[in-house]
């Protein structure tokens, strides 16, 4: 009877260190995976669209920069609309959606590596000539690339409307040196 009550106590014994064997089991398999998210998040390619103003200007600009710290491979573009740039409707190569960047693959996109391209004034964009046709206020950029045997789809969405009336940021030494130099030019 002793032997059994011990039996009975050893299986119990044994069946709750293996239930907490498999709870440790889960919480390090949790704690690895949480561990290769982070690194992955750390060192993964970020494809950033943004929009700015070019200082001293009104010249609205479209960026589209890898702010991560590994290439993005095979990087795919496209825009949802055409948008002629600086309102240039005449001429198809004016046109973003029709520019290499957003037909072609790109190989790879490197860190740190950013693609600039000039929009409109904001006269040209938000003026009586501006038209939705021609260069829309509003407009989205999917980008699509891989990195380590993953595949990302983004949309980005670009909305000009709050550029509306805003310049770039002036610099107090470019003002000085400017007014130096029309003092200059008139002497």
């Amino acid at each position: 009877m002793v032997v059994e009550i011990l039996t009975a106590i050893l299986v119990l014994v044994t069946a709750i260190y293996s239930y907490l064997t498999y709870r440790m089991a889960q919480a390090s398999e949790a704690s690895v995976r949480a561990v290769r998210d982070q690194s992955e998040a750390m060192l993964r390619p970020y494809l950033d669209v943004v929009v700015y103003v070019r200082p001293h200007t009104t010249l609205l600009y479209l960026r589209i920069s890898n702010s991560g710290r590994t290439a993005a491979e095979n990087v795919r573009l496209s825009i949802d609309k055409d948008f002629f740039q600086f309102g240039n409707q005449n001429r198809p190569e004016a046109n973003l959606r029709k520019k290499p960047a957003f037909t072609q693959n790109i190989d790879r996109f490197a860190p740190g590596e950013r693609l600039v391209f000039g929009l409109a004034q904001g006269a040209v964009v938000f003026g009586n000539e501006g038209s939705s046709d021609v260069t829309p206020q509003q407009f989205s950029v999917s980008v699509h690339y891989g990195f380590a045997d993953k595949r990302v789809q983004e949309t980005h969405k670009v909305d000009l409307r709050p550029y509306f009336g805003s310049e770039g940021e002036r610099d107090p030494l470019v003002e000085e040196i400017e007014r130096l130099r029309q003092v200059i030019e008139r002497k």
